[in-house]
């Protein structure tokens, strides 16, 4: 059953807000507000998108842009943007936007409640004359969230059309670190890593931690779902479990990539990561017609 904003009074915790109006940015977004006795966090409508979660006790578990653009149509640098139907440029027109059309549109709230550990919201996009004229096929997304002590999300997509089709997605993760100098990502040792700066993008067997020593790009395949960002600096450490989710992308911009970047600051890069979760590549999905798939991501 669908749930209108004007609804929200009904569940406790949950207040309406609208995002970018007190930093005088246009018309700013529609959001959310989630407060309860394990967590708290903030959602935008456009693309379902939580930008910024902390449990009780716990340090804030993502990282926003202070640039972030909060006007509509515009993609927002930071928290959990979600990519979908494709992940980064599109395969055969790079005139379709980047990491496809889900994190640009308004969702709608379907589902709220507040049960005793936390709230669970789930967040629908539908297939229509816009989505079409960019990916030809009918479905429907519903993207669960779970805000208690951890923060768990879960994307579900249904073929409701008459012919299978495949996507690509990413839950592209933005984790705040001390220094990203003194970081490193563990779990994805074993996988096969496609480095997007070098001049092939043949998969190459991986071992080891990730560590960052400059502009930092790579899709991890056949992955195992399980990964841990330690911060040497404040001994802090992220855990990561995405055990439906066979890829994984870290990516850190440096400095002369964020100079390019009007949405963060020029420092920004050294106090951010990126640790993705989804299906990209040669690990992409495949539905079949009036099926569904589900994949998630656990955080904390």
């Amino acid at each position: 059953m669908s749930m209108g904003l004007g609804e929200l009074g009904e569940v406790a915790g949950i207040s309406k807000v609208m995002l970018g109006k007190e930093q005088g940015e246009g018309q700013g977004l529609p959001g959310l507000l989630i407060e309860n006795p394990h967590c708290r966090a903030t959602v935008a409508l456009q693309g379902a998108q939580i930008l910024d979660f902390q449990a009780a006790g716990q340090r804030p578990l993502l990282w926003l842009s202070e640039r972030a653009l909060l006007t509509p149509g515009k993609a927002i640098r930071g928290g959990i943007p979600l990519c979908f139907p494709w992940f980064g440029s599109h395969p055969q027109d790079a005139s379709k936007p980047a990491h496809g059309f889900a994190r640009n549109r308004e969702w709608q709230l379907s589902a709220a409640s507040l049960g005793e550990q936390g709230h669970t919201l789930v967040f629908t996009l539908n297939a229509d004359a816009a989505t079409r004229a960019l990916w030809p096929h009918d479905f429907r997304a519903e993207l669960h969230m779970e805000l208690g002590q951890t923060l768990c999300l879960s994307l579900h997509v249904h073929n409701t059309g008459a012919q299978p089709f495949s996507f690509t997605f990413a839950f592209h993760s933005y984790f705040p670190v001390a220094d990203i100098r003194q970081v490193c990502v563990e779990g994805l040792d074993g996988s096969r890593c496609i480095d997007q700066l070098a001049a092939t993008r043949t998969p190459q067997p991986y071992g080891g931690p990730v560590t960052f020593a400059g502009e930092t790009d790579r899709i991890y395949l056949a992955a195992r779902g399980d990964y841990r960002i330690i911060d040497m600096v404040s001994g802090g450490e992220t855990r990561i479990k995405a055990p439906g989710c066979r890829s994984a992308i870290v990516w850190n911009p440096w400095a002369e990539k964020t100079a390019r970047l009007g949405d963060m600051h020029p420092e920004g890069w050294q106090g951010m990561v990126c640790v993705e979760c989804g299906n990209v590549e040669s690990d992409r999905v495949t539905v079949g017609a009036g099926q569904g798939v589900e994949c998630g991501v656990v955080l904390g």
